[in-house]
Protein backbone atom coordinates (compact mmCIF):
# COMPACT_ATOMS: atom_id res chain seq x y z
CA UNK A 1 0.00 0.00 0.00
CA UNK A 2 1.41 3.71 -1.15
CA UNK A 3 1.25 6.65 1.27
CA UNK A 4 -2.37 8.03 0.95
CA UNK A 5 -3.64 11.50 2.22
CA UNK A 6 -6.55 13.17 3.75
CA UNK A 7 -7.59 16.79 4.02
CA UNK A 8 -9.48 18.11 7.06
CA UNK A 9 -10.07 22.01 8.08
CA UNK A 10 -10.33 22.33 11.74
CA UNK A 11 -11.09 25.92 13.75
CA UNK A 12 -7.42 25.80 15.92
CA UNK A 13 -8.08 26.84 19.44
CA UNK A 14 -4.98 28.64 21.24
CA UNK A 15 -2.21 26.10 22.71
CA UNK A 16 0.72 26.78 24.82
CA UNK A 17 3.49 24.49 22.99
CA UNK A 18 5.78 23.38 25.22
CA UNK A 19 8.83 21.06 24.34
CA UNK A 20 12.86 21.13 23.63
CA UNK A 21 13.85 23.05 20.61
CA UNK A 22 16.79 22.28 18.56
CA UNK A 23 17.82 24.64 14.95
CA UNK A 24 17.84 22.62 11.73
CA UNK A 25 20.12 23.61 9.09
CA UNK A 26 23.02 21.71 7.05
CA UNK A 27 22.48 19.32 9.92
CA UNK A 28 19.52 17.41 11.00
CA UNK A 29 19.31 16.98 14.69
CA UNK A 30 15.72 16.26 15.24
CA UNK A 31 15.90 12.16 14.87
CA UNK A 32 18.59 12.45 18.14
CA UNK A 33 16.41 14.74 19.63
CA UNK A 34 13.43 12.90 19.54
CA UNK A 35 15.43 9.95 20.61
CA UNK A 36 17.00 11.22 23.58
CA UNK A 37 13.84 12.69 24.42
CA UNK A 38 12.11 9.29 24.29
CA UNK A 39 14.40 7.47 26.35
CA UNK A 40 15.58 9.86 28.97
CA UNK A 41 12.45 10.63 30.74
CA UNK A 42 11.63 14.20 29.15
CA UNK A 43 8.51 12.69 27.12
CA UNK A 44 7.17 11.13 30.12
CA UNK A 45 7.87 14.68 32.49
CA UNK A 46 6.10 16.20 29.24
CA UNK A 47 3.07 13.65 29.12
CA UNK A 48 2.47 14.68 33.12
CA UNK A 49 2.01 17.78 32.51
CA UNK A 50 -1.18 18.85 34.44
CA UNK A 51 -2.43 21.01 32.04
CA UNK A 52 -1.31 19.24 28.80
CA UNK A 53 -4.40 19.55 26.45
CA UNK A 54 -3.30 17.20 23.37
CA UNK A 55 -4.22 13.38 24.06
CA UNK A 56 -2.50 10.96 26.56
CA UNK A 57 1.90 9.86 24.98
CA UNK A 58 0.71 11.51 21.10
CA UNK A 59 3.75 14.22 20.57
CA UNK A 60 3.89 17.25 17.77
CA UNK A 61 7.32 18.38 16.18
CA UNK A 62 6.58 22.35 15.63
CA UNK A 63 8.74 23.87 12.69
CA UNK A 64 8.85 27.61 12.88
CA UNK A 65 11.23 30.83 12.57
CA UNK A 66 12.56 29.71 9.28
CA UNK A 67 15.73 32.05 8.06
CA UNK A 68 15.94 32.20 4.50
CA UNK A 69 19.42 33.92 4.19
CA UNK A 70 20.74 30.67 6.64
CA UNK A 71 17.95 28.32 5.22
CA UNK A 72 17.69 27.19 9.54
CA UNK A 73 14.66 26.92 11.21
CA UNK A 74 13.93 26.20 14.93
CA UNK A 75 12.55 22.40 15.51
CA UNK A 76 10.35 21.89 18.85
CA UNK A 77 9.58 18.10 20.06
CA UNK A 78 6.96 18.44 22.79
CA UNK A 79 3.38 18.79 23.42
CA UNK A 80 -0.05 21.23 23.59
CA UNK A 81 -0.92 22.30 27.04
CA UNK A 82 -3.21 25.34 27.89
CA UNK A 83 -2.46 28.68 27.12
CA UNK A 84 -1.25 29.81 30.81
CA UNK A 85 0.92 26.61 31.61
CA UNK A 86 3.92 27.43 33.63
CA UNK A 87 6.85 26.30 31.30
CA UNK A 88 9.05 23.30 33.73
CA UNK A 89 12.68 24.97 33.69
CA UNK A 90 14.81 24.23 30.30
CA UNK A 91 11.83 23.80 28.10
CA UNK A 92 10.96 26.27 25.00
CA UNK A 93 7.83 27.24 24.45
CA UNK A 94 5.87 28.88 22.12
CA UNK A 95 2.16 30.31 22.21
CA UNK A 96 -0.10 29.73 18.94
CA UNK A 97 -3.25 31.57 18.80
CA UNK A 98 -6.53 30.49 17.55
CA UNK A 99 -6.66 30.27 13.58
CA UNK A 100 -7.88 27.93 10.82
CA UNK A 101 -5.71 24.98 10.48
CA UNK A 102 -5.42 22.56 7.25
CA UNK A 103 -4.79 19.08 8.14
CA UNK A 104 -2.87 16.60 6.16
CA UNK A 105 -3.85 12.69 7.15
CA UNK A 106 -1.40 10.64 5.61
CA UNK A 107 -1.61 7.29 6.29
CA UNK A 108 0.77 4.10 4.93
CA UNK A 109 2.67 1.33 5.87
CA UNK A 110 5.95 3.20 6.73
CA UNK A 111 6.40 4.89 9.70
CA UNK A 112 8.55 7.51 7.33
CA UNK A 113 5.44 8.86 6.25
CA UNK A 114 7.03 13.04 7.39
CA UNK A 115 9.22 12.90 3.95
CA UNK A 116 7.75 15.36 1.82
CA UNK A 117 4.72 16.02 4.20
CA UNK A 118 4.80 19.53 3.98
CA UNK A 119 4.05 19.69 -0.12
CA UNK A 120 1.57 17.16 0.12
CA UNK A 121 -0.67 18.91 2.83
CA UNK A 122 -0.12 21.89 0.63
CA UNK A 123 -0.99 20.17 -2.42
CA UNK A 124 -4.56 18.43 -1.24
CA UNK A 125 -4.86 22.17 0.89
CA UNK A 126 -5.26 23.84 -3.29
CA UNK A 127 -6.96 21.05 -4.71
CA UNK A 128 -9.63 21.59 -1.65
CA UNK A 129 -10.49 25.56 -2.19
CA UNK A 130 -7.48 26.37 0.82
CA UNK A 131 -4.19 27.98 0.97
CA UNK A 132 -1.70 28.38 3.39
CA UNK A 133 -1.55 31.28 5.35
CA UNK A 134 1.31 32.44 7.94
CA UNK A 135 -0.23 35.96 8.58
CA UNK A 136 -1.75 34.89 12.01
CA UNK A 137 1.48 32.34 12.85
CA UNK A 138 4.28 31.13 10.47
CA UNK A 139 4.66 27.54 11.52
CA UNK A 140 4.18 24.03 10.40
CA UNK A 141 3.45 21.31 13.00
CA UNK A 142 4.15 17.10 12.73
CA UNK A 143 1.35 15.42 14.95
CA UNK A 144 2.38 11.99 15.79
CA UNK A 145 -0.91 10.12 17.26
CA UNK A 146 0.14 7.23 19.92
CA UNK A 147 -2.50 4.88 19.08
CA UNK A 148 -2.44 5.63 15.07
CA UNK A 149 1.31 5.58 14.69
CA UNK A 150 3.61 4.63 17.68
CA UNK A 151 1.15 1.68 18.52
CA UNK A 152 3.05 -0.69 16.93
CA UNK A 153 1.22 -4.22 16.22
CA UNK A 154 2.92 -7.29 16.73
CA UNK A 155 1.52 -8.75 14.03
CA UNK A 156 3.24 -6.13 11.44
CA UNK A 157 0.31 -5.35 10.20
CA UNK A 158 0.10 -1.34 10.69
CA UNK A 159 -1.31 1.27 8.93
CA UNK A 160 0.60 4.35 10.64
CA UNK A 161 -1.42 7.74 10.51
CA UNK A 162 0.76 10.85 10.50
CA UNK A 163 -0.90 14.33 11.22
CA UNK A 164 0.47 17.58 8.93
CA UNK A 165 -0.45 20.87 10.30
CA UNK A 166 -0.45 24.04 8.36
CA UNK A 167 -2.13 27.75 9.20
CA UNK A 168 -4.77 27.98 6.18
CA UNK A 169 -7.14 30.49 4.55
CA UNK A 170 -9.83 30.21 1.99
CA UNK A 171 -8.89 30.68 -1.69
CA UNK A 172 -10.98 33.82 -2.40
Amino acid sequence: MGAHIYFEVQSFTAVRFIGKEVLVGKKNPVPDLWKSMLNDGTNNLLQSLPNRVSPLRDTIGWMGEYNPQTKEFTYIAGIFAKPDTIVPNGFSYRDIPDCLMGIGWIQGTTSHLEKGAHGKTEKIMRTNGYMPDYSIVGISMEYYSFDKYANIKEDGNNIFTFGYYLPCKKIV
